[in-house]
């Protein structure tokens, strides 16, 4: 059986002009899957502007990180130190491939629940789309 968790995630877009923060508190599961990857399922709200959509964050042992949405936007971006993925994202207003860059990833989440931060870039065609950096806390609900 999949515990009921409570989950903190902040996003910070930069696209070279604007900054935009969002900050989501809401429950997941959260559980460890049979490659033992980590993984936080939530469904994404109005705060996040992805209404309708449910998200999958799976962190690999090998601190890969994949961000997969399904529902009104469908994403599967992986974020990974060193290495440049290149990703699908789709919006209600159409498809794109992206390039996925990691400036950084630090990884300390457990079983138990833990932190987890990455900062990566996101570009079309080589053009910056936007800076991004997530930042989720994950604890256990309490009775």
């Amino acid at each position: 059986m999949k515990e009921k968790w409570i989950m903190t995630l902040r996003s910070i877009q930069h696209d070279g002009t604007d900054t935009n923060e969002t900050e989501l508190n809401t429950e997941a599961e959260f559980y460890q899957d049979t490659n033992g990857d980590l993984v936080i399922a939530y469904d994404e709200s109005e705060t996040t502007g992805m209404e309708g959509s449910s998200t999958n964050l799976r962190i690999s042992p090998d601190d890969m990180v994949s961000v997969i949405r399904t529902g009104t936007f469908q994403t599967h971006l992986v974020v990974q130190q060193g290495v440049k993925h290149f990703c699908h994202y789709a919006t209600p207003f159409g498809e794109i491939a992206v390039g996925i860059s990691a400036k950084w990833l630090r990884n300390a989440m457990t079983p138990e629940g833990g932190h987890l931060e990455m900062r990566y870039v996101v570009d079309s065609n080589s053009t910056l789309l936007s800076d991004n950096e997530i930042i989720v806390d994950l604890r256990k609900q309490k009775p």
